[in-house]
């Protein structure tokens, strides 16, 4: 890289041209430097003059990383072609560029590489998550890789910082004050990071188990919460205003544009293909949200919605194709056709199209390996530009190669030689042997033509003494014949400077045998302690693949040679993995191709503790919080005879049910998986019978209705029946009670009544009417189960 620095030149731009174009031109003097050392007219940015050169760069156009030739090319938008690039070698798949001011950045599994504007230095790559492509964001004064498998943010440019978030994350945006807003996808929290902070500011929490995306409304953050159907507006004071979504059908998984597209959110259904663009105005006013719009795709397999704020763009991944929407998600123009690699990149399964949003307000799609750019205006208007460096003109390649190169080179050395000997007699002695390329300008040549016909003989008589100047004549010749040398050696000129970057970076020859390439579209699915990994076939480049060997941390498994799924198990629930996949020949191991990591959940445990306790007519339950083996608790489902029920509590009591009647309860564990997989739980069940005793039955009494009788029986005005009332008996069964007095003993002396509960277990009467009005009352039960003493009453 040294040798190609040290030809770099720093480009100026043109005051001629209007900065608002986007073009920037180097000095004329630079042209053949641009041509032959790949120099950057547009990453290479300086001043007009001043003496803070080189401190802003003007945003316009597109940074993409062709992988096959290991270059970074920008793309204008205006002029729909490549107006400069920079070596960087050795990325690997899956690279996104971004870029600050002052620096860029390639992003790629594995390495961050940064470069500087001011003199296109490539500084030696960082290293960054290995099993993880990142995605690029950028905005004023910063740049961010977002790695929402593990977590991790980076952030790029003048103030650096590495961040680890609590989790996952979902779909991140950036401001254009530069502030990144993150969703915690396990957490449920909403955090920003301002340019000037080292931290993230968490200043929203969703409600537990809510689900959506975060976009940009205007600039403003705004969260898509498809669990409760409704948009937040989202600031640094928590969640604002709601716009409901009640009316639509919006899927778990759904898809949210991260930019709005004329004051509507666009929100796609992948399931059903259905576009739906929500109109935002409650958020941002009060003043009431529009009908919302619903489109009906054609089918296909759509992903990577992006919008450009007049319009929208979608990637069918069903056809390959490109589609272009209005603002009304009414198809602009025709699906256009994604390009596909070529043999030279290597396709690798990380290197997939990425649909992005220019600040231009420009969509731009990176084609597999980057080798193709498809620029999408406002109008819908789709134009393909090949990521291989400036266009050459037609007219500098066939110049060389007309008669040009031997006019000169022919006169050159016979001019020096006649002139200071004799003008005019060698001429026409070397002229005979080259009668075309003598009439050039001079007209009196012709008249010299016929005397050299009679002259040849008259000038060895009378210049006998003069063999120099006729053995000048001879040297002509002999220098004639290194004429045709030169024209030989000018057609192989051109040639170095025709062949196209790509050649130097063909494969080896298939006829000599080498390590096999690596497996294709690696993939892995999680499982019960367990995991599935799938791959596609890995190029046997010259020796037959004898097998596969799949490895993750903390372990490896091989697998034969035709298999392309291997089952990993005895691994930990609750725990993080990427598996990696490499083919064997009789060369060797070639390199490995990893799946996106993914985080292992079980089916939780069976709940701790069981317990019911019965009362009348119900049977409360309870419980401790088992292991979830990873997941993420959705709610415990209670059920009875086919009857469910939910809570998020460890406790629910199940009322209505019949006295007497023993019934049997199961509860189970409802968990979400990190990859989204709804888990059922191991079963518990516990028995119980509604107020079968065991302390749940009651026995009160109060002053009940006066009684008029015999005043030698029970004093008049003084005299009243004890209300008992007893409770959680066994329905439909008899029982014995006995009132109680201080003074008299037990009242009515010819003992207990039998008194039979009703069907619910419950016993309500008046009895033993009493006028001890000057002491204490109480009654006394017997019957199945423990039956308390009532209360005391001061009658």
């Amino acid at each position: 890289m040294k040798a190609v620095t040290a030809v770099l030149r720093r480009v100026v731009p043109d005051r001629e041209q209007a900065p608002a174009a986007g073009v920037w031109r180097g000095r004329a003097a630079l042209a053949s430097v641009v041509a032959a050392c790949m120099t950057v007219t547009v990453i290479a940015v300086s001043g007009t003059g001043t003496s803070s050169a080189g401190t802003k760069f003007l945003h316009s156009g597109h940074l993409v990383y062709n992988r096959t030739l290991g270059t970074v090319f920008h793309i204008n938008g205006d002029t729909k072609a490549v107006d400069g690039q920079l070596p960087v070698p050795s990325a690997g798949p899956g690279t996104r560029v971004v870029e600050t001011d002052k620096s860029g950045f390639v992003l790629s599994q594995g390495s961050t590489t940064e470069w500087s504007k001011s003199d296109l230095r490539v500084a030696d790559p960082l290293p960054a998550p290995p099993d993880e492509i990142p995605i690029g964001l950028e905005a004023a004064g910063a740049a961010y890789a977002i790695y929402p498998q593990s977590g991790k943010i980076s952030r790029l440019g003048e103030n650096p910082a590495a961040i680890v978030a609590d989790g996952q994350l979902g779909q991140s945006v950036v401001t254009a004050d530069g502030t990144l807003w993150v969703h915690g996808l396990s957490s449920g929290q909403l955090c920003e990071l301002p340019l000037d902070a080292a931290r993230l500011s968490c200043t929203a929490k969703l409600p537990s188990g809510h689900v959506g995306s975060l976009t940009l409304v205007d600039d403003q953050p705004v969260f898509v919460d498809t669990t409760a159907r409704e948009m937040r507006a989202v600031s640094k004071d928590g969640l604002g205003r709601v716009v409901s979504l009640s009316g639509l059908e919006i899927a778990p998984g759904a898809i949210v544009a991260a930019d709005d597209v004329a004051g509507r959110v666009a929100i796609l259904d992948p399931r059903k293909n259905l576009l739906q663009l929500v109109d935002t105005a409650g958020l941002t006013s009060a003043d009431p949200a529009g009908k919302p719009v619903v489109r009906q795709l054609k089918p296909g397999k759509y992903e990577q919605l992006a919008s450009s704020g007049d319009g929208l763009a979608l990637i069918n991944t069903a056809d390959g194709t490109l589609v272009t929407l209005d603002r009304d998600g009414v198809e602009q123009t025709a699906p256009r056709k994604i390009p596909a690699a070529s043999k030279q990149a290597g396709a690798d399964p990380a290197d997939r199209p990425t649909l992005t949003r220019g600040a231009d307000s420009r969509l731009y799609l990176d084609s597999q390996a980057g080798e193709h750019v498809m620029v999408v205006d406002g109008n819908g208007l789709v134009t393909e530009v090949e990521a291989t460096g400036p266009a050459k003109k037609p007219a500098e390649q066939p110049t060389p190669v007309p008669p040009k190169p031997s006019t000169p080179t022919v006169r050159k050395p016979v001019v020096p030689v006649t002139p200071p000997s004799q003008p005019p007699t060698p001429p026409p002695a070397v002229q005979p042997t080259e009668p075309p390329v003598l009439p050039t300008k001079p007209t009196k040549p012709t008249k010299p033509v016929d005397p050299p016909k009679t002259q040849p003989v008259d000038p060895p008589k009378t210049q006998p003494v003069e063999p120099p100047s006729t053995q000048p004549v001879v040297p002509p010749r002999k220098s004639t014949p290194p004429v045709v040398p030169p024209t030989t050696q000018k057609p192989p000129a051109p040639k170095p400077s025709t062949p196209p970057s790509p050649k130097p970076s063909t494969p080896p020859p298939t006829s000599v045998a080498t390590r096999p390439g690596a497996p294709g579209a690696v993939a892995a699915r999680a499982g019960d302690g367990s995991a599935t990994v799938t791959w596609n076939a890995a190029p046997a480049n010259g020796a037959a693949i004898t097998s596969y060997l799949i490895s993750w941390a903390g372990g490896s498994k091989p697998a034969t040679a035709s298999a392309r799924t291997a089952a990993i198990t005895g691994l930990t629930n609750g725990s993080a993995y990427t598996f990696t996949v490499r083919a064997v020949n009789r060369v060797g191991t070639g390199p490995g191709s990893s799946s996106a990591r993914i985080t292992l959940a079980g089916a939780a445990d069976a709940v701790v503790g069981l317990k019911a306790t019965p009362s009348t007519g119900a049977v409360t339950l309870s419980w401790s919080r088992p292991n979830l083996n990873g997941g993420q608790l959705i709610r415990y489902g209670i059920s009875q005879d086919g009857d469910p029920k939910n809570t998020t509590a460890t406790s629910y009591r199940w009322a209505g049910l019949t006295n007497g009647k023993r019934y049997t309860f199961a509860v189970t564990v409802v968990t979400r998986a990190p990859d989204g997989r709804i888990l059922v739980g191991a079963i518990a069940t516990v028995s119980a019978t509604p107020s079968a005793g065991g302390g749940a039955s009651t026995l009160t009494i109060s002053k009940g209705t006066a009684v008029n009788s015999d005043p030698d029986v029970c004093e008049p005005g003084k005299c009243f029946n004890i209300h008992i009332r007893a409770t959680g008996l066994q329905p439909n069964t008899e029982y014995m009670f006995q009132g109680h007095t201080t003074n008299y003993g037990e009242l009515h002396k010819e003992g207990p009544e039998g008194i039979t509960s009703n069907a619910q277990g419950v016993i309500d009467v008046q009895k033993f009417y009493n006028d001890d009005t000057e002491g204490q009352v109480y009654v006394t039960a017997t019957g199945p189960g423990i039956l308390p003493k009532s209360n005391t009453l001061d009658w």
